[in-house]
């Protein structure tokens, strides 16, 4: 399961608490296919500007239009993403 919590929240930003996010430092961030560290599996809609991770401080800020985008929405898409991404799961089993 991915667990997170919004720490900051101004319209068109927010940024976002993602423990796995952290956790893939201690996987050998190396050895990570880019795909996965820089979340580029995760389908981007009309609206989200930039999606910057954090792996240092398991943080993601998402910087968005708010007149075009649902940002909750898109949030939980992204978690049920990751959460379902086969190459994520084997990671967070070792």
């Amino acid at each position: 399961m991915i667990t997170y919590h919004i720490v900051h929240h101004v319209s068109g930003r927010i940024r976002l608490k993602v423990p796995f996010i952290q956790k893939l430092i201690l996987l050998n961030f190396k050895n990570i296919p880019e795909h996965i560290k820089n979340f580029s599996f995760i389908s981007i809609p009309p609206g989200i500007t930039d999606i910057k991770p954090n792996p240092l401080t398991g943080s993601l800020v998402i910087h968005y239009e708010p007149d075009e985008v649902n940002i909750m929405e898109f949030i939980q898409s992204a978690i049920d993403s990751i959460a379902s991404n086969e190459e994520i799961q084997k990671l967070l089993k070792k």
